[in-house]
């Protein structure tokens, strides 16, 4: 009951509750994916001779990337950043989330790219509570590599991938993080390449 009553307070100092974060989050999820799927939606309404078959190629060139580029900012933090002791809370384009840093459940490095070939990273933060966040900032990061090194040596553990351990400079390995970066960047090529071919031979 001590543990529960603790918990409870800790929890009352957030802006937004993890379930509240949590179902907006599946909201925008569910519509991005939408934005992703929707032309071949439109191709099979199209079969009806409802519409051209134009407008499901339009509609891949649009939707299509307009719901992959909403997947890939969903959790990522904006600023300004807020700390309350293991706490932090962010503005995300779901809104507000906070993530309990004492009860980190998983770390993983995620890589986008832009139209110029930057790579952009995200260190995402998975919860006891089931909140995720994108951690971007230079002190976010600080705060994350913090938590970790505070970890019991004995007990239960996050997962961590390894590129998030070489990002954070806790593993050496920098050849590992360049090649997360290129079969990330492969996967990207393809990925994009068989969606719009899947689109065009559907149409076709």
């Amino acid at each position: 009951m001590v543990l529960k009553s603790q918990v409870k307070a800790k929890y009352a100092q957030r802006w937004t509750s993890p379930a509240a974060a949590r179902r907006r989050a599946r909201r925008w999820t569910a519509f991005a994916g939408a934005l992703v799927v929707s032309p071949f939606v439109a191709l099979a309404v199209a079969a009806g001779g409802l519409f051209p078959a134009g407008v499901a190629i339009a509609s891949a060139l649009t939707a299509g990337p307009a719901g992959l580029l909403l997947l890939t900012e969903l959790n990522t933090e904006r600023p300004p950043q807020r700390r309350s002791g293991t706490l932090l809370t962010s503005r995300t384009l779901t809104g507000e989330r906070t993530v309990d840093l004492s009860r980190i459940e998983r770390v993983r490095l995620l890589t986008y790219f832009s139209r110029s070939g930057v790579s952009e990273r995200v260190l995402l933060v998975r919860d006891a509570y089931g909140t995720s966040l994108g951690l971007t900032s230079p002190a976010s990061h600080r705060a994350l590599r913090r938590a970790l090194e505070r970890l019991p040596r004995r007990g239960p553990r996050p997962r961590m991938s390894r590129a998030a351990l070489v990002h954070l400079g806790m593993l050496p390995a920098r050849s590992r993080l360049a090649v997360h970066t290129v079969t990330v960047w492969l996967a990207t090529v393809v990925g994009v390449c068989g969606y719009v071919c899947a689109v065009l031979e559907l149409a076709s």
